[in-house]
């Protein structure tokens, strides 16, 4: 990854626009994008994301703060539903370079160069308008890429695919993305889209940046609740610290049930979050009399898409979520009832400040 300077830069950006009620402000203090680096927005719906993304692009003029383009920078966009006009789609993905002087011969070799890329040079004399909707969205990256800018922004671009549709493009982008050194920005309001391309989260709600960071760092550390529901942290507990110091460790007493040992640091009756990722809740079938760390669990439902189980399960009077694999190992047999052997490795509960009240 590349570590020089910003290729887009935003400072202090204020954004508001509507009145009373429906009233919306847009504050983002720092946000930086860099060369073969990319970013994703990640928020709910009406964060903000897109207002984010189109000031970046210049095309809305920020209250206060700054977007800072280099001279010397091209920005390209790329629209939630993208645009395609009447003609091949050779043609389309030439058009960009019409404005540009490039001769019929330079259009030619890059737009061959570009759908290529994104594996529909086989379309390129199809009608655009004929196009699925896959097809269009590898279109409007190609038509993007071929004046070889220095920052993309994308807008939602896996959205509508379906699961190998996102995979396949995805990995295709990535390519491209390393391959010419652009800086990405993309703005989702799905987990698994964002983390099919990112390096980095910015998790926006509300109209603010409530947190930015590494992409592990996001999904292992989130600041508070809210950025941990967004970030599928999906065991968030109310608890006030026990102990800590002894073996290494902190022990926090859960809201209502038990104890839980975690590594991070804590004053003691300090009133917390505790976070677990579904993922690091480890389960194994219960038998005899035989313990692991935090005991006895109770399956009280299962949901199952045919590629995950999630399993909730109540330890002790508190209610934890754990994923499986559908169709193998406990994923294939567990039922409503039955009894589990649960181990959380202290290194992945995560602690998040709580005031006393609320």
């Amino acid at each position: 990854m590349s570590e020089g300077a910003p290729l887009l830069a935003v400072h202090g950006l204020e954004l508001a626009y509507g009145v009373g009620p429906d009233a919306f402000r847009l504050s983002v203090p720092s946000l930086e994008l860099r060369a073969q680096q990319a970013l994703a927005v990640l928020g709910p719906n009406g964060a903000g994301k897109t207002t984010l993304l189109r000031a970046m692009a210049g095309l809305l003029e920020p209250r206060a703060g700054q977007v800072v383009r280099g001279a010397d920078r091209d920005v390209a966009l790329v629209f939630q539903r993208p645009l395609v006009f009447r003609g091949s789609v050779a043609y389309n993905v030439e058009l960009p370079l019409w404005a540009r002087g490039l001769s019929g011969s330079q259009r030619s070799e890059r737009a061959h160069a570009s759908l290529q890329a994104f594996g529909i040079e086989h379309l390129a004399r199809r009608n655009a308008t004929t196009l699925s909707g896959g097809e269009l969205r590898r279109l409007a990256l190609a038509r993007a890429f071929v004046t070889r800018p220095d920052v993309l922004l994308l807008d939602e671009p896996f959205d509508d695919l379906d699961a190998a549709g996102r995979e396949s493009l995805s990995l295709d982008l990535r390519r491209v993305v390393d391959e010419q050194g652009v800086a990405v920005a993309m703005v989702t309001h799905d987990l698994r889209q964002a983390l099919l391309l990112a390096d980095r989260i910015a998790v926006l709600l509300g109209g603010r940046m409530a947190q930015l960071g590494s992409r592990d760092e996001i999904l292992r550390e989130p600041a508070d609740p809210a950025v941990a529901g967004v970030v599928g942290m999906t065991n968030v507990l109310p608890g006030v610290v026990r102990s800590g110091g002894a073996a290494g460790l902190t022990r926090v007493r859960l809201e209502g049930g038990p104890e839980i040992a975690c590594t991070a640091r804590a004053a003691l009756e300090a009133p917390v979050w505790v976070g677990v990722r579904p993922e690091n809740v480890k389960l194994q079938a219960a038998h005899g009399d035989e313990e692991t760390r935090l005991g006895r669990a109770v399956v009280t439902r299962i949901l199952s898409d045919g590629i995950l189980a999630n399993a909730l399960l109540d330890w002790d009077g508190v209610e934890l979520r754990t994923h499986l694999v559908a169709g193998r190992g406990l994923g294939h047999t567990l039922k409503r009832g039955d009894p589990v052997r649960l181990s959380i490795r202290p290194e992945d509960v995560h602690l998040m400040p709580r005031s006393e009240v609320g």
